[in-house]
């Protein structure tokens, strides 16, 4: 029992910092910093992906009397401005909200008396727009994604115990994996592009290469672990490819 619930925190330490290094490299992280003004902290956050209903809102944080800005924007190969507004702690612009799958290049420039800072300093960042994603399509998301990651990793770490429960857990992985597959990323996909009660979307659409290919994996991977020939370097081959792929789902 005791073995039990040190792997099961391993597990759970494991996929922690695997989630954390996927947020951080992700292509889609936004770009932050902060940088002081006469000893006045300004702190900003240029997001690269918009699931927002109505608009894209940017926020400036700073308690720096006097500072203004502008949020510039190019939509093919045209571009337009806008002035910031002054809230309580900072700065607020925002822009609407284009089709699913659309993009904008945008900037921020920041005026404080004559000094002027442009956010990046060079070139754009840019900005994807997709359809909203209710909460609770998200946690399900969450939950399955995590979970089967999770019991991959469980799986992994079964070496440590003689394989006894590994069958119970790679077939509970398949079923969470199919679950995901088949029904949670379809339903998320369709908000994300924006279909529910607009268009009936292409299949391939729907779903996500590497989370398929994960779920064919642990198949093939369960069917053989019942053979019980060379399980090891299969359970780490398969588990390590998991693992790799996680990555690529966006």
């Amino acid at each position: 029992m005791k073995n039990e619930i040190i792997l099961w925190i391993s597990s759970i330490i494991i996929v922690f910092l695997i989630g954390y290094v996927k947020n951080v490299t992700d292509s889609y992280y936004p770009v932050t910093g902060t940088f002081g003004i006469e000893g006045k902290k300004v702190s900003y956050k240029l997001d690269k992906v918009c699931f927002d209903k109505t608009s894209y809102k940017n926020i400036i944080l700073s308690d720096l009397e006097g500072i203004k800005g502008k949020l510039i924007w190019k939509t093919d190969s045209r571009q337009q401005e806008k002035e910031y507004q002054k809230i309580e702690k900072g700065l607020e612009c925002d822009i609407s909200r284009l089709k699913p799958g659309r993009k904008i290049e945008y900037k921020v420039v920041l005026i404080y008396g004559e000094r002027s800072f442009k956010i990046p300093k060079d070139g754009f960042i840019t900005l994807t727009f997709w359809g909203n994603i209710p909460s609770g399509a998200k946690v399900l998301t969450f939950i399955f994604l995590y979970g089967g990651l999770l019991l991959s990793i469980r799986c992994l770490l079964e070496l440590f115990n003689k394989n006894k429960n590994l069958k119970k857990y790679a077939v509970l992985n398949c079923s969470l994996l199919l679950i995901l597959n088949s029904i949670i990323i379809p339903l998320r996909n369709s908000y994300k592009l924006g279909a529910i009660n607009n268009y009936v979307p292409n299949v391939i659409d729907l779903i996500d290469p590497a989370l398929l290919l994960i779920l064919f994996l642990w198949i093939a991977g369960t069917i053989f672990f019942f053979y019980k020939k060379h399980i090891h370097p299969v359970l780490i081959l398969i588990t390590l490819v998991t693992v790799i792929l996680f990555f690529f789902f966006k």
